[in-house]
């Protein structure tokens, strides 16, 4: 098994501190504890050997007592996640596992705190987001098909068999099915493509307007705005920072704490986040 270590990641680096609501810094502290015969028990990690340790990330407040300074933690999630799993690229599922829990564990935290409070904490959780993802990859969605796959599947112990090669098995399960399921997809995409590529390579090269050199291949008709631009009240082209915005507005809208539901609470997240993985990748094309 291949492992990407996490050296030097913002884990081992001294944390960011930003203004909470441009009044107090914060910043994430990462927790780490060192694995033990006494750590609980984690039924997604199959990793075992000398080394590991878990990684808890705590938001932190900074303040003064006195002349001293000194901090409290503002939240943190119900568990950690292990180095081990952070790092396995083949295996997704104790990470996706975690940030499944991430969004619970924060809004469960934000509904204790008096309204001023929780808004602005809840106006963070976006900074909050991306500063733990640094260290904790976000799971794609290939890699929550294949979570959910798993939670679908029967969780019985076959005879001989221990929780480890239970999870492996079952995962292999999932790959397997979502593959069966993706392939019919898969095949119609490939020759979808195929035939516009023999197509483009068939079609003679038309004139540019300005006279110059032939544009090679049909023109590339203008793409609409994605759903996920639409669902935040915007139109494509777009920018991070005007999605950033639109999420903010919405989640004070939509949030239940703000009499919202949380079915489209959980819709404009999707969107929010569907949205910046797109402009990334755009970015990165």
């Amino acid at each position: 098994m291949r492992l990407v270590s996490i050296r030097g990641t913002t884990a081992d680096a001294p944390p960011r501190r930003r203004r909470l609501g441009g009044e107090v810094p914060m910043f994430i502290h990462w927790k780490k504890t060192p694995i033990s015969d006494r750590s609980y028990a984690d039924p997604y990690c199959i990793h075992a050997g000398p080394g590991r340790s878990t990684l808890t990330p705590m938001l932190k407040q900074s303040y003064r007592d006195a002349g001293k300074p000194r901090n409290r933690t503002l939240w943190r999630p119900s568990r950690g996640i292990r180095t081990c799993c952070i790092e396995d690229v083949h295996d997704p599922i104790a990470r996706v596992a975690w940030w499944q829990a991430f969004e619970p564990d924060f809004l469960e935290v934000v509904a204790l705190l008096d309204n001023a409070a929780g808004q602005r904490l809840l106006n963070e959780y976006e900074w909050i987001q991306d500063e733990v993802a640094k260290v904790i990859r976000r799971p794609s969605l290939a890699e929550e098909i294949l979570w959910w796959c798993v939670q679908s599947l029967p969780k019985d112990l076959r005879p001989g068999e221990s929780v480890q090669q239970r999870h492996a098995r079952l995962v292999d399960e999932a790959r397997r099915s979502v593959e069966d399921r993706l392939r019919p997809s898969w095949e119609r995409e490939r020759r979808y493509w195929q035939e516009k590529a023999e197509t483009a390579r068939r079609e003679p090269p038309r004139e540019r307007p300005d006279g110059g050199a032939p544009a090679p291949g049909p023109q590339k008709a203008a793409d609409p705005t994605p759903w996920f631009i639409r669902e935040l009240g915007l139109t494509w082209p777009c920018t991070e920072g005007e999605v950033k915005a639109a999420w903010r507005r919405g989640a004070k809208i939509h949030h239940p704490d703000q009499g919202g539901s949380s079915e489209s609470f959980i819709a404009l997240k999707k969107a929010y986040e569907h949205a910046v993985e797109f402009l990334r990748g755009q970015a990165a094309a």
